[in-house]
């Protein structure tokens, strides 16, 4: 399983990753770094290729805006993502980061004899941003 990072400030756990693709649990990133720390895809049989998350956008992180987006695609037999569509969003700002780690996503290719299903799949990004943590010096 290839994984992509669009910044330095989102840490990927392959392995937590993969069980939440084929599992269709959660990941968590390190909790000391901020960005996308969870996505959950609805359950599917297709064996993630390259999973992309997104990066947080600059104004939500300095607005203090944390949300959820919701994609929903279908997998062709090769593996490409096929009619990505943002089913739900709780901030319009995490739309386009959302539809563009999807679309730079995909599955393995079906093998040879394998049935074809086009089920139509959502993965949902969980942008949260890490608590500031006060200094305990007396000034």
């Amino acid at each position: 399983m290839k994984t992509v990072m669009k910044s330095p400030d989102v840490r990927v756990v392959v392995l937590a990753g993969l069980c939440a693709v084929l599992c269709g649990s959660m990941a968590r990133a390190d909790p000391d770094e901020t960005g996308v720390t969870h996505i959950t895809d609805s359950s599917t049989d297709r064996t993630p290729a390259k999973t992309t998350f997104p990066s947080y956008p600059r104004i939500a992180r300095r607005d203090r805006i944390e949300g959820d987006a919701t994609v929903c695609f279908r997998i062709d037999l090769l593996g490409r993502i096929r009619n990505e569509h943002v089913r739900d969003a709780t901030h319009r700002i995490f739309r386009r980061p959302a539809l563009r780690a999807i679309r730079q996503s995909s599955f393995e290719p079906l093998a040879d004899g394998a049935r074809f299903s086009a089920e139509l799949t959502c993965r949902t990004y969980r942008f949260r941003l890490t608590p500031v943590q006060a200094d305990d010096k007396d000034e």
